[in-house]
């Protein structure tokens, strides 16, 4: 075979190879990518496969409910207690030259089916705290927030999300409780359990 019809095979070799990625790309696109980073399902393909479902509105008035494993993050707009309620003087004031004592806990918390509660700890400011929980089965809605003592008007979302799962590091911006609202909208218990290690102090009627 001459030189010339080699490169006359590769080229067809390249632009059917080409023409074959563009297809695999475009269909990814309509059935992955669209449906759950976008909410765009032109063709159902989305709802059939389930990626519909990651999908989140880039608000704090997400959606009740939505499937799959997947971490989704909603963005932090309109969520805290709002600008209309003004930032506590005392969340200003400096960290305390001592911490509190480092400790470490298992902690299991029951969220019933439909319902929602929270789960947290007190702090100092600067005080450190990691974290790490899970679920037995099932995602969930949560808030993982913090209030300035003595003034539950005022509080501070960190992250907003649906997952089963999450671990992490925290260092408190001010003295307060520090913890999860967590919301259940499944139709059945989810237990969380939770590790905690860090400078801190369990609240009252907790383990």
């Amino acid at each position: 075979m001459s030189e010339l019809q080699h490169q006359i095979l590769d080229k067809k070799s390249i632009i059917k190879q080409v023409l074959i990625a563009l297809v695999i790309g475009t269909v990814l696109l309509v059935s992955a990518v669209l449906p759950a980073e976008y909410g765009i399902d032109p063709l159902g393909i989305g709802k059939v496969t389930g990626f519909s479902k990651l999908y989140v509105p880039e608000s704090a008035d997400a959606p009740p409910n939505l499937g799959g494993q997947a971490r989704k993050i909603i963005t932090l707009q309109n969520v805290g207690s709002g600008p209309d309620v003004p930032k506590p003087e005392s969340a200003d004031a400096p960290a305390p030259a001592v911490q509190l004592a480092e400790r470490e806990d298992d902690v299991k918390v029951l969220v019933p089916a439909g319902k929602g509660l929270e789960y947290k700890v007190n702090m100092l400011k600067s005080g450190n705290l990691r974290y790490e929980w899970i679920t037995d089965k099932g995602e969930l809605y949560f808030d993982f927030h913090g209030e300035v003592k003595g003034n539950s008007n005022y509080f501070e979302s960190y992250t907003i999300a649906y997952s089963n799962n999450m671990a992490g590091s925290f260092i408190a911006p001010f003295e307060g409780p520090q913890g999860w609202y967590f919301k259940n909208n499944s139709s059945e218990d989810i237990t969380v359990s939770l590790k905690l290690k860090g400078q801190y102090a369990l609240k009252d009627g907790t383990k």
